[in-house]
């Protein structure tokens, strides 16, 4: 299957089909990011440069929740 295809048939489902098969593939996504500082910058990228300022705002509020021991309730 090509990348167009995978994106074509995943855009079809419902949305909830869609958050299955994230919840699926996102464990691996992020373990084999974890070994290549590079790739975690390039993926955190695409999220806020492709999903706009509300992903940009939820990924810079987990960054802080992590380095403080859990944010607010930390």
């Amino acid at each position: 299957m090509t990348a167009e295809e995978f994106e074509k048939e995943f855009l079809a489902m419902p949305e909830k089909e869609q958050m299955n098969i994230m919840r699926r593939i996102m464990p691996v996504l992020c373990r084999n990011m974890m070994q290549d500082p590079a790739k975690v910058r390039e993926m955190f990228s695409l999220l806020t440069e492709e999903c706009g300022g509300p992903m940009s705002n939820m990924i810079s509020m987990m960054g802080m929740m992590g380095r403080k021991g859990g944010g607010c309730c930390g």
